[in-house]
């Protein structure tokens, strides 16, 4: 529903820069491969009133981040970067298959990172702020490969 509301300029045509794709395994053949993106998104007190309308890490709760993600379509943004690096992996890996190597994506929101003493004080936490790790629907970047296909 929400891609039908997008307004395209042109057909056929995708243009785009993965900020940085890396595996989580030194093993070629155990290795999953992931897609890495900065943002660098301002995040602050929605009221808008007085001093804490500045911007840092605890502006940034998964709700915040998840609102940000979905204002800029930056879910449409990662299936589109992972059906590039599925593509990729499927010319350039033998015995490819998204299941086993297709780790996903990382939303680092760089506003939002705490400082390494805050991570020190509370290292429990579990959600860190600033951070969107989602594994890859690998049914779903087939079918989108599908689609883009024609």
């Amino acid at each position: 529903e929400e891609l039908n509301k997008l307004n395209f300029s042109s057909k056929g045509f995708l243009t785009g820069s993965v900020d940085l794709v890396f595996t989580d395994n030194e093993s070629i053949k155990q290795a999953r491969w992931w897609i890495l993106d900065w943002k660098s998104n301002w995040i602050s007190d929605p009221s808008g009133e007085g001093e804490d309308n500045n911007c840092g890490p605890r502006h940034y709760s998964n709700a915040a981040m998840e609102n940000q993600m979905l204002i800029h379509h930056y879910p449409l943004q990662s299936h589109l970067y992972l059906v590039a690096l599925h593509r990729y992996l499927s010319w350039r890996l033998p015995n490819y298959t998204p299941e086993k190597h297709l780790g996903g994506y990382i939303y680092i929101f760089l506003r939002g990172i705490p400082s390494p003493e805050s991570i020190k004080e509370n290292p429990k936490t579990k959600d860190l702020p600033g951070l969107i790790l989602e594994k890859a629907p690998c049914q779903r970047i087939r079918k989108l490969n599908q689609i883009l296909k024609g």
